[in-house]
């Protein structure tokens, strides 16, 4: 009977062994589709806090932001950031989001810059298209298996679309363009 036992054990654990070698990581790959969007949501999940920082002092302040990214079959990215200004502030504040809160936004997402002076709110041209294309290179596409080639393809297919929400729902606002478009329409 002990035999037996012994037998058994041994035969679960060689079938085991067999099923474990079928479902071999080694053998899967993650496609560069899913591997770039991984490293875009990465990266807003780290960088979303930077919008709440300095709320209602240096910019806009905001109770939540949401986001989405979508690739589509034309290799087409796109990143969706919902963006909702604080209601308590902004229903007794009189404040109406302008083409530049967008602007604020994706600047201080990708490069951790306005883009725009302090107390003027004028552009000031610190994040253009070049400081934007080397940050987001920087940081998300640095992947050492893609060129500087395709790198540059794959932010000319990346847009961006930031809707941001207003308590009085009339003022809401929509800007979207390329990702490294200086202003965004």
């Amino acid at each position: 009977m002990r035999i037996y036992k012994i037998f058994i054990i041994l035969f679960f654990l060689c079938f085991n062994s067999v099923k474990a070698n079928e479902y071999s990581l080694d053998k899967n790959f993650i496609s560069l589709k899913d591997f770039l969007l991984l490293k875009f949501e990465i990266h807003l999940q780290q960088n979303l806090p930077r919008i709440f920082k300095g709320g209602g002092v240096m910019n806009v302040k905001y109770q939540k932001i949401n986001y989405d990214l979508k690739i589509d079959k034309n290799d087409n990215i796109l990143i969706m950031i919902d963006a909702i200004m604080d209601k308590q502030r902004y229903t007794s504040k009189r404040y109406f989001p302008k083409i530049r809160d967008c602007n604020q936004i994706r600047n201080k997402i990708y490069t951790n810059k306005y883009g725009y002076s302090l107390f003027s709110q004028k552009f000031n041209n610190l994040v253009n298209e070049d400081a934007l294309a080397e940050a987001i290179n920087e940081n998300i596409l640095n992947i050492s298996s893609i060129n500087n080639d395709f790198k540059n393809e794959i932010l000319k297919k990346t847009n961006i679309k930031i809707k941001i929400f207003h308590p009085k729902i009339e003022k809401n606002i929509t800007c979207s363009g390329k990702l490294t478009d200086t202003t965004l329409g």
